[in-house]
């Protein structure tokens, strides 16, 4: 019973010091973007990442807000900016497709490194990594989904034999 409750002790303190490192590091960033989001200097940037990697990606300029916040801070808030600008300005399906792709695996890349950092990994090759493997399967996903559409139009719009 006593190794029972020295393992129960330990899983509690280490979890209790892991929500708190995690409380530290993702409570002021969110304190941050609040406040920055509207600024001129995260406008320019957003602009700046629409030019050189939504473009890359095949994202428009206003699908670059969300996708920017979602890669830096996560899907929770990014999402529902996703939601939010995809009703305001419109956004083809595509555009939300890109970005739903590219945010499923490069969501909260400050965020999560921070966390990893924490326990000690590598915040270079963790954000590297995930960087080059979103990036290179929303550009052959976009291609494929592209593809997919133009041979199901080309079916609807030939005549019956």
């Amino acid at each position: 019973m006593d190794a029972v409750t020295g393992f129960l002790r330990a899983f509690i303190e280490g979890a209790g010091d892991l929500a708190l490192r995690m409380f530290v590091i993702v409570v002021p960033i969110m304190v941050v973007m609040e406040v920055l989001e509207g600024t001129r200097p995260f406008r320019a940037f957003v602009r700046i990442w629409a030019r050189l990697v939504g473009r890359w990606l095949g994202m428009s300029e206003r699908a670059a807000a969300p996708t920017v916040i979602g890669f830096l801070f996560g899907l929770a808030y990014g999402g529902s900016l996703i939601v939010r600008d995809t009703r305001r300005h419109s956004l083809r399906r595509r555009q939300v497709f890109q970005m739903s792709v590219f945010l499923s695996m490069v969501h909260a890349v400050v965020e999560d490194s921070l966390i990893f950092v924490a326990v000690g990994a590598s915040a270079f090759w963790i954000v590297v990594y995930r960087c080059a493997w979103a990036a290179a399967v929303t550009v052959v996903l976009g291609a494929v989904a592209v593809a997919f559409v133009e041979r199901q139009r080309a079916r609807r719009s030939r005549p019956p034999v």
